[in-house]
């Protein structure tokens, strides 16, 4: 198994190459899907089976639909976030910190390039697996950032982190947008007792350790 980080725009993509096929955590901004298109390419692949989109935000799930039209792979996400992304709706909930720039820079892009209505193939809930599509992971259910937020855990010990934790200056419980800001401190505690070997997180392609969330 290899991970691939795609940045996309606004979000970065995480391309999973197995021997059953490829899987992709999160699609980045809308018209970002030849980056991911491309990447596949020169692995010589064309068996895209699964889109998982850790959250209905706007950099997370923009390419996802383009995606699925011309691969036919199919897009999961939790059942809280399911209906936002059906409308083509990217919730940002309330800002702390530097985060009050995010509302008119979405809206700008929105504007651009306008995120598209996606409603999923399936829905999952925390402790769901996505096993029946062909990946070894679990769904651990990580609200805050959005009702909907998803971490996933994948066998070999690597978690797909969403944008529950940011990386700057160093790895932490992200600051800047929650929906719920009450439910952010609770979520880092279900990361921390999946325990973690390594992290992927949303908006960085860097590998970091568990060790570095405690």
């Amino acid at each position: 198994m290899k991970v691939h980080p795609i940045p996309c725009g606004w979000g970065i993509a995480f391309l999973i190459e197995t021997t059953r096929g490829m899987f992709l955590i999160d699609s980045g901004s809308p018209d970002q899907q030849n980056r991911i298109l491309k990447k596949m390419k020169a692995l010589g692949r064309d068996d895209l089976k699964l889109i998982w989109i850790t959250h209905a935000h706007y950099d997370h799930y923009g390419s996802a639909s383009e995606l699925r039209k011309i691969t036919g792979a199919l897009i999961g996400v939790h059942i809280d976030d399911a209906v936002s992304m059906t409308a083509g709706f990217s919730p940002l909930g309330t800002t702390r910190r530097y985060g009050f720039i995010y509302p008119p820079v979405q809206k700008a892009l929105n504007h651009f390039h306008p995120l598209p209505p996606t409603p999923p193939d399936f829905v999952c809930e925390d402790g769901d697996t996505l096993e029946q599509y062909g990946l070894e992971a679990s769904i651990l259910h990580t609200p805050g950032h959005t009702p909907g937020h998803t971490c996933v855990k994948l066998e070999e010990g690597i978690v797909f982190a969403g944008d529950l934790l940011g990386g700057f200056p160093q790895p932490g419980l992200q600051s800047l947008l929650a929906t719920n800001w009450n439910q952010l401190s609770i979520s880092l505690l279900i990361l921390q007792a999946a325990k973690p070997k390594w992290i992927y997180i949303g908006h960085s392609i860097q590998l970091i350790s568990g060790e570095m969330i405690y």
